[in-house]
């Protein structure tokens, strides 16, 4: 494309942004200037201190998703006409290869890495996105598809994004420390579709009400994925998965995909993708049958004296944890906690007060935990400070035929660099628990 501006701004030096520099440095008459406020950078291209006069020397800002938009000089040089968008909006400026694009508040990377799998069967393609691999670094490279994680931090800076296939997974509560509303987090997920036209294909979520209202009069090509009912794309039925586009036939017994039996919307959604773009289908169930399964999600740590000790450490909203609560099929020991992300906790308590035998809040949320458990005439909480100790309390808790369940629902950056490491550490001391008792 024809890159009509001279002074560009890096907001954000993480791996977004480093991305875009790699792009600039190809680009004549382009001069640029990276700021970032977390890291100490040396050289002539870095300025560690912003104001309205340097904001000012730039035609476009290109925001990293970690840097809100609320930033007063975002929202300065968005006031006074410069152009600002983000790194996918850039990255998709660069690259001709159609885009398939996947949003929800959960499910994204699961999905993601599987709709990957299938199409990998059949074409050249890659993960790019919020899985971590920037939309910039597809930049001259040859992929018939670009399979795309986006979040709603990502989709906030779009303007000219249209996937050729949207996947909406599911929207609940989720950022609102960030989005500050929840309205505002929905306006946020469905800039996905923003730009799409008659010929667009969507795939979108039958179960989610949200969902189904936002997109009921939009236009384009509508396909859709239940676990309940039975629709136009693909479904479950009998506990067969089923695909209706033109004719209904059998894809896969969910009894042959059993690895994959907490994320089945993930399946149903990636199946779907996969035959809007015409793969074969027994290359698509082979792709699902030899899936792995992302770790921290619903991960069995341990099985021990008939208690479960289950790691859903990715688990960082309510909707994620109330999911997890719903395929657990024994009583549950919930391990909830961390940074509160301004979320309500109410639900859980109000939808699965008879399958949760105990709660163990720890973190900064804790409190809020205890305070939604109460309003909600759920006594059976206890709260603890650090997360080693809920750890060691939940395990002393569990009786048999009980399952540990960390499914925290919320973020895990009070005491650890992500939920990977949160993950890591709850398996540690539950081995460490279980070998002492030996």
């Amino acid at each position: 494309m024809e890159f009509g501006y001279k002074n560009v701004l890096i907001m954000g030096y993480g791996v977004s942004g480093q991305s875009v520099e790699v792009v600039l440095k190809k680009l004549k008459g382009v001069d640029y200037k990276i700021w970032d406020s977390g890291k100490k950078i040396i050289g002539g291209k870095y300025c560690s201190k912003l104001s309205k006069k340097f904001i000012r020397q730039f035609d476009l800002l290109i925001v990293s998703p970690g840097v809100s938009v609320y930033n007063k000089y975002i929202v300065y040089a968005e006031k006074i006409g410069i152009k600002v968008i983000g790194e996918l909006e850039f990255g998709y400026w660069f690259t001709s290869s159609p885009v398939v694009a996947i949003t929800g508040t959960n499910g994204k990377t699961t999905t993601t890495r599987l709709v990957n799998d299938i199409v990998g069967t059949s074409f050249k393609c890659g993960a790019f996105g919020n899985i971590g691999k920037p939309l910039s670094t597809a930049y001259n490279q040859d992929n018939e598809f670009l399979i795309c994680e986006v979040s709603s931090f990502q989709l906030e800076t779009t303007c000219m994004f249209k996937p050729f296939i949207s996947v909406i997974l599911n929207i609940a509560e989720d950022h609102l420390d960030r989005h500050k509303t929840f309205e505002n987090y929905i306006q946020s997920k469905m800039g996905l579709i923003k730009n799409c036209t008659e010929k667009s294909m969507m795939v979108l979520n039958a179960d989610d009400k949200i969902i189904m209202e936002r997109t009921k009069d939009i236009k384009a090509r509508k396909y859709y994925i239940s676990e309940f009912e039975k629709v136009k794309g693909v479904y479950v039925y009998k506990n067969k998965i089923y695909a209706n586009l033109g004719k209904v036939e059998e894809i896969v017994c969910l009894d042959e995909i059993e690895h994959t039996y907490g994320i089945v919307q993930d399946v149903l959604a990636s199946v779907l993708v996969g035959l809007l773009l015409k793969v074969d289908k027994a290359r698509i169930v082979n792709a699902i049958k030899s899936f792995k399964v992302s770790p921290h999600r619903i991960e069995l740590v341990e099985s021990r004296n008939g208690i479960k000790y289950i790691d859903d450490s990715k688990s960082t909203n309510v909707h994620s944890s109330l999911h997890a609560l719903k395929i657990c099929k024994d009583k549950v020991i919930l391990l909830l906690g961390g940074v509160d992300k301004k979320l309500n906790f109410e639900s859980l308590f109000q939808t699965y007060s008879e399958k949760i035998d105990q709660v163990v809040a720890f973190g900064s949320a804790r409190k809020k935990i205890v305070a939604c458990a109460k309003k909600c005439g759920f006594d059976r909480v206890l709260s603890v400070a650090r997360f080693s100790d809920a750890v060691n309390t939940a395990c002393k808790l569990a009786k048999e035929s009980n399952i540990v369940l960390l499914s925290p629902g919320c973020a895990s950056f009070d005491e650890f660099t992500g939920y990977a490491q949160r993950g890591e550490e709850f398996a540690k001391i539950v081995k460490g628990y279980i070998n002492a008792k030996v």
